[in-house]
């Protein structure tokens, strides 16, 4: 599995570079959004806040769902070919998942260094950025899933709303936490924003519960782990 790890993952990294073009505009998604942010907060607010927490975690969970969500169904036929040759379906899922780690990881840069251009966030910068990495993973390994489960590219792309809206939904940004109802709870615990926001919100404040905040990482991590797993489990009963 590993020699097939190493070598899908070299021949994605080529496919992403041979669409300058598919990439340029994902890049340029992130700084657009943090110049957009400093436009509202620091022009109007001049301060950060927990909404602007929020949408910054928010985006990183878009980054990675509209990265990845047509990744796999894109090669489909591909993938149908390999399969009777031992391709390993662990190998595919984890060679898309690491190159789009690093499309991730610049693009959580490129929105917080933007932001922190015009305004300076409260908090540290790193433990920051590691937050928005991880909801991006987060939300690559959720992209990963849909694009196992559809049949063309266009259905998967019109899955992303599907996955973004009960981030916001779900959330006290809608309603106060104190009005959630029991299922609402549980559900906001499944949130990649809730961890992600938590993580913010925690490394801002003057005294820092690390415990929590490290929970909140650990959280993160494991809820990329097990939507990874059943992105390989989907793709392993379509073509076993």
């Amino acid at each position: 599995m590993n020699h097939q790890l190493r070598i899908l993952s070299l021949r994605y990294l080529a496919c992403l570079q041979a669409e300058p073009l598919t990439l340029l505009l994902l890049l340029a998604q992130a700084p657009l959004i943090g110049w957009l942010c400093t436009l509202v907060w620091g022009d109007s607010i001049q301060q950060d806040t927990p909404s602007l927490y929020f949408v910054m975690v928010l985006s990183s969970v878009w980054f990675g769902c509209i990265n990845a969500c047509r990744e796999i169904v894109k090669e489909r036929s591909i993938i149908e070919r390999e399969r009777l040759f031992g391709l390993s379906m662990a190998a595919c899922v984890n060679s898309k998942f690491l190159v789009l780690a690093l499309l991730g990881l610049l693009q959580t840069l490129m929105l917080q260094m933007a932001i922190e251009w015009e305004m300076a966030l409260q908090g540290n910068f790193l433990l920051q950025t590691l937050a928005l990495w991880e909801a991006s993973l987060c939300g690559t390994a959720l992209g990963l899933l849909v694009s196992a489960f559809m049949h063309s590219q266009d259905r998967a792309v019109a899955m992303v709303p599907l996955l973004i809206i009960p981030q916001i939904l779900f959330s006290e940004f809608v309603i106060p936490r104190e009005q959630f109802s029991e299922l609402m709870r549980i559900v906001e615990k499944i949130m990649p924003t809730y961890w992600s926001y938590e993580c913010f919100t925690e490394t801002a404040a003057l005294e820092t519960d690390w415990l929590w905040l490290s929970g909140c990482l650990v959280a993160l991590l494991l809820l990329t782990i097990f939507w990874l797993g059943i992105t390989v489990v989907v793709m392993q009963s379509r073509w076993d």
